[in-house]
């Protein structure tokens, strides 16, 4: 099965002369260009503003996966967003664990 884009369904149904659906093609792929260029505002935006209100979004991340590297333990991949990995460090800090060796 061949894939094809809007903008080559377009150019098929001009071909085949059905310009109703070739128009409504056309349309389409302007609204799907809308849509990505909203979906990257957004994205953008809202990004900008927590920086904006909290400093670099980065940097707190850092600050997250140093404070993993340096429990007493083996953890692969910690998540920021994982209520899990959050507790294990508000644990640690709690229990006021050493640093790892």
């Amino acid at each position: 099965m061949i894939v094809r884009t809007t903008e080559e369904l377009e150019r098929a149904a001009y071909v085949a002369n059905d310009t109703a659906t070739a128009e409504l093609l056309a349309r389409i792929a302007e609204l799907e260009e809308k849509i990505e260029e909203m979906e990257e505002k957004i994205e953008n935006d809202s990004l900008s503003e927590w920086n904006r209100r909290n400093g670099d979004a980065e940097q707190y991340k850092e600050f997250f996966s140093d404070c993993f590297y340096r429990l007493n333990g083996y953890y692969p991949a910690p998540n920021i967003s994982s209520d899990r990995d959050k507790s294990l460090i508000f644990d640690a800090i709690e229990r006021g664990e050493g640093i790892a060796e």
